[in-house]
């Protein structure tokens, strides 16, 4: 299985050897994208795969935003985050299932692209779960009297001004849930790049409708 190792200088070498296989290369990938799971600290810098683009689509046009990485299932395949369910990428969602999540390490330099199927859960046992998981500081944002891009008259904080710098108490914290919304992401594809002055590496692996792996051009 490859590894990788998080390092300035030299760069490591990309170029697959002979354990660098295809299927060891959606291996790494996978555990590399589950393991900033474990690495939140406020001490230690973000991870390069805490947080994505996820690019959406409207009637008439693309549409992305960045959110951060919540759970991540290896071996079957799906990916979550969490929004407010007033915002607009849960109707474009609820419209147009399909999406793509992009992820960078600027570290690894490496690429992950996915293909995914999104499903909202708002109302349900997931979003509770989830939702039991989210501590105060980001429960802080659910509790906004406004919706998400919504015009306002003066900056406004995304929570209720009077909080101001303060948290909510846990109790307090509960009157963000129903705002609170858990997007699913079914991974159709993904699109790995490792870049590096040797050369590239790119593969494509398809896990629906039916699996497949293959080395691309980058």
């Amino acid at each position: 299985m490859p590894t990788f190792i998080r390092m300035t200088s030299p760069e490591p070498s990309v170029y697959p050897g002979p354990t660098h296989s295809l299927a060891d290369i959606a291996k790494a990938s996978w555990q590399q994208l589950a393991s900033v799971l474990d690495e939140r600290t406020d001490a230690s810098p973000a991870p390069g795969f805490k947080t994505m683009i996820v690019a959406s689509r409207t009637e008439t046009s693309a549409d992305a935003r960045t959110v951060v990485l919540r759970k991540v299932d290896t071996d079957r395949k799906y990916i979550w985050f969490h929004t407010d369910v007033r915002a607009a990428k849960v109707m474009q969602f609820e419209a147009f299932p399909a999406a793509t999540l992009l992820f960078w390490d600027e570290t690894l330099r490496t690429q992950l692209r996915f293909t995914v199927e999104t499903h909202l859960h708002s109302d349900d046992y997931i979003a509770d779960e989830h939702w039991k998981e989210v501590g105060v500081g980001s429960r802080k944002n659910y509790l906004s009297e406004q919706e998400p891009g919504s015009e306002q008259p003066a900056p406004y904080p995304g929570f209720p001004p009077a909080l101001g710098a303060n948290l909510p108490t846990p109790e307090a914290s509960e009157a963000g849930r129903p705002n609170f919304a858990v997007i699913e992401c079914r991974v159709l594809a993904m699109d790995y790049l490792r870049l590096s002055r040797e050369g590239q590496v790119r593969a494509k692996f398809q896990y629906e409708p039916e699996s497949k792996m293959t080395w691309l051009a980058p």
